[in-house]
């Protein structure tokens, strides 16, 4: 199969071999599907003709030795996962931007909101400024003022949200230089930013007050799944466009049924007509930021 773009899940499942072409007739892309599910080993080169990985995945998720190299050739990460998880996980401090009310230093006192916003995978990097591509981040770059701190940190090139141990260095940090209440604390992404707030809820519950993400995979992880009962007492609003053609709708769709019952602030955005650029319809407005803020993790102990 010879494609420059994604197929679309829902009528045209990936089967077999796959591969991808650079438009200068380079190689992008080579692997194997199995019902739509990356499985077995695939290459990834850059448009230069350098390397960029070597993945081996299982069912959608990454199993065995993972490389990644730099465009001009540098190995930048080498380890092993099993089922999703990397075996050799580091202890990493993330850069992020910050945003903070226009009254936060008018009131040397007051402890305010925080939302955390993941981005997604094409914001990986080194560079703070590509951050401000989409979502909350692009919110502010327009001058658009809000209520609460905005922290937003930065994944390494390739990598996952999943892939270190980033989030308490990040959190410690956080509270320890701004005035955070601890009691507010919320988490939203896209895609991979998606992903990495089902991750990152499902291990650290007691921090968050709710989460709201976005055309995540969430089968990519089996640590989502295993951990899901500590999400039953966290308000939850999902949303994923249905013509999704990047991530399954099916990703957040499944998660979702298994809350329903269970969780009794669970909310789930399921929109017809919007593919996976869905956050695009959220982030501008303003019901996110209201639902969020309605919400205070004293009230979950």
């Amino acid at each position: 199969m010879k494609e420059d773009v994604q197929c679309n899940y829902r009528t045209n499942t990936k089967e077999g071999p796959y591969t991808e072409w650079y438009r200068n007739g380079r190689m992008r892309y080579q692997g194997h599907f199995s019902r739509g599910s990356f499985n077995g080993a695939s290459t990834a080169w850059y448009e230069s003709g350098q390397k960029e990985s070597e993945e081996n995945w299982l069912n959608g998720q990454l199993q065995g030795r993972g490389r990644y190299w730099s465009e001009k050739g540098d190995l930048q990460f080498d380890s092993t996962f099993d089922h999703g998880m990397n075996l050799h996980r580091r202890n990493v401090s993330y850069r992020y931007l910050s945003n903070l009310p226009k009254d936060y230093q008018a009131d040397a006192g007051r402890k305010w909101p925080l939302v955390i916003y993941l981005h997604g995978g094409s914001d990986r990097g080194t560079d703070l400024k590509k951050l401000y591509s989409s979502g909350i981040p692009d919110q502010v770059y327009r001058g658009r003022e809000f209520p609460f701190i905005m922290l937003a940190p930065q994944c390494p090139l390739h990598l996952r949200w999943s892939t270190d141990d980033w989030f308490e260095n990040f959190y410690k940090e956080a509270v320890a230089k701004y005035r955070i209440d601890a009691d507010r604390i919320y988490l939203t992404g896209p895609s991979l930013g998606g992903s990495g707030t089902w991750y990152i809820a499902a291990r650290y519950p007691k921090t968050l007050a709710a989460i709201a993400p976005m055309s995540g995979f969430t089968s990519h992880l089996d640590y989502i799944d295993k951990n899901i009962d500590k999400l039953i007492d966290m308000p939850v609003w999902a949303f994923h466009g249905k013509m999704d053609t990047v991530v399954p709708f099916e990703e957040t769709e499944r998660i979702v049924k298994r809350l329903e019952g269970r969780n009794r602030n669970l909310k789930f955005s399921a929109e017809p007509d919007i593919g996976h650029s869905i956050h695009w319809q959220i982030y501008p407005g303003q019901q996110l930021y209201e639902w969020f803020l309605q919400y205070d993790r004293r009230s979950r102990k």
